[in-house]
């Protein structure tokens, strides 16, 4: 078997992935297993510029692939890489792909896209200080058109039935060295300060809420992802030669991101990739309650870092004609009386909206607290009034927190009936003078 890591935005060294290429390829001699470790520098193939888009590279992929004459090999991305891969296969077929390994994946996003390139430079950790062209930071936005198909697409792709291995690696613990005193993001609840857990899981699901006569919701569509491996690795950031889930690897020392790898690898058939599901989920639950509180210390302040499960709810509001809507309001709502005043204190993490397609409206939400207090959601769109317009939708108060589930995302999309009034066109009769 190969291992292929894929590099790109420019990259021409093996610097990106540190020492874990050639730690991997020794620990699998070690065991017997034969293997050879190959890279494809995706700059060789596409001139990766603000024009460049995940599908064009998903396309230089296949090139590559073609020209190396792989036919038998495991794929290991980082951050972006990973939805390119799952952009590949989906467009091209995945040939010759047995395993795709995501290290710290940005499946749903990244909230720090939206800072857009200038900004993001700053920040170190982002890409390993490597900065992408404008077209991928628009697919990177949470909520981004692109980003929202592809999602909705891998509905239907079940990996592990087709003797595909999908794995998506990523911890939640935060570097203080890659700290963005401006920017709250770097230092995020369930992230590992550039991409939260619920973003980089495969875990998801996709609900489609039709607006009824009455201006309920009800759902005419459900589909759940096919389910996917997902390891929450301890105390690892998204990047840095301390704590980032590939450069702190060194040859010798004892790496979590090493041993789910080589765990990984080991998967060959579908029977064994159940198995691992459960082993990984098991163990990230004691993650995430061993690194429930941590203390850290910035500018001579003692903080306190609460990391429960969080979700991430990602809006989109079309009419019954398809039309996307940007224009709305969406306002939730708590208890038996629907009121927004008994929200939990603090449920609500953060709230984005899509800059290139305001009709996306993304939340990020304290799980555990999410579960305290049935919620629902009214949503307002515009124009409100007039002889064409939106009634406002409403779904009452229900237990969003067993919908919503722990470091996952759901795909709501909201459909409004478009109330066209009879006054818009009217036909009157006209009386045909008699002939003299």
């Amino acid at each position: 078997m190969e291992l292929v890591f894929v590099h790109g935005w420019n990259v021409r060294n093996t610097d990106t992935y540190g020492e874990l290429p050639s730690r991997l390829e020794q620990e699998l001699a070690r065991r017997g297993q034969p293997s050879s470790v190959d890279h494809i520098y995706l700059g060789k193939y596409v001139n990766l510029n603000d024009e460049v888009t995940i599908d064009d590279l998903s396309l230089a992929f296949e090139r590559a692939v073609r020209d190396k004459g792989l036919t038998n090999f495991a794929c290991i991305t980082h951050s972006t890489g990973g939805p390119l891969v799952r952009a590949w296969i989906r467009q091209h077929g995945g040939r010759g792909l047995s395993h795709l390994i995501m290290l710290a994946p940005a499946n749903h996003g990244s909230a720090l896209a939206q800072l857009g390139k200038g900004r993001l430079g700053r920040v170190a950790a982002f890409f390993e200080s490597v900065e992408p062209g404008q077209k991928i930071l628009d697919w990177l936005e949470l909520g981004s058109e692109e980003q929202w198909r592809q999602n909705v697409d891998w509905l239907d792709f079940d990996g592990s039935s087709l003797g595909v291995f999908a794995f998506s690696l990523i911890g939640q613990s935060i570097d203080r060295k890659f700290y963005d005193h401006l920017n709250s993001y770097t230092g995020e609840p369930g992230s590992d300060g550039v991409v939260r857990v619920a973003a980089a899981n495969l875990n998801y699901d996709f609900v489609r809420l039709w607006q009824q006569d009455d201006g309920g919701l009800a759902p005419v569509a459900w589909r759940r992802s096919a389910s996917t491996a997902l390891g929450i690795l301890p105390g690892i950031s998204h990047g840095g030669p301390d704590r980032g889930i590939m450069k702190s690897v060194t040859l010798e020392n004892s790496h979590p991101t090493v041993d789910a790898i080589l765990e990984s690898l080991a998967v060959r058939n579908e029977a064994e990739y159940e198995a691992l599901v459960e082993r990984w989920r098991l163990a990230s639950a004691r993650v995430q309650a061993s690194e429930r509180v941590d203390r850290w210390r910035v500018l001579g302040r003692d903080f306190v870092n609460q990391n429960p499960a969080h979700s991430m709810a990602v809006f989109r509001v079309v009419d019954d004609r398809g039309r996307l809507i940007e224009d709305f309001d969406l306002r939730f709502t708590a208890g038996a009386e629907a009121s927004p005043e008994l929200l939990p204190q603090g449920v609500f993490r953060d709230r984005q909206r899509n800059s290139a397609h305001p009709g996306r409206l993304t939340f990020y939400l304290d799980h555990e607290k999410l579960e305290s207090v049935p919620i629902g959601f009214e949503a307002v769109a515009r124009p409100s009034e007039g002889i064409v317009r939106y009634e406002p939708a409403r779904i009452a108060p229900l237990a969003l927190g067993a919908i919503l589930r722990p470091n996952e995302t759901i795909l709501i999309e909201i459909v409004l009936r478009r109330v066209v009034d009879r006054l818009c066109f009217q036909l009157t009769e006209s009386r045909v003078p008699e002939a003299i």
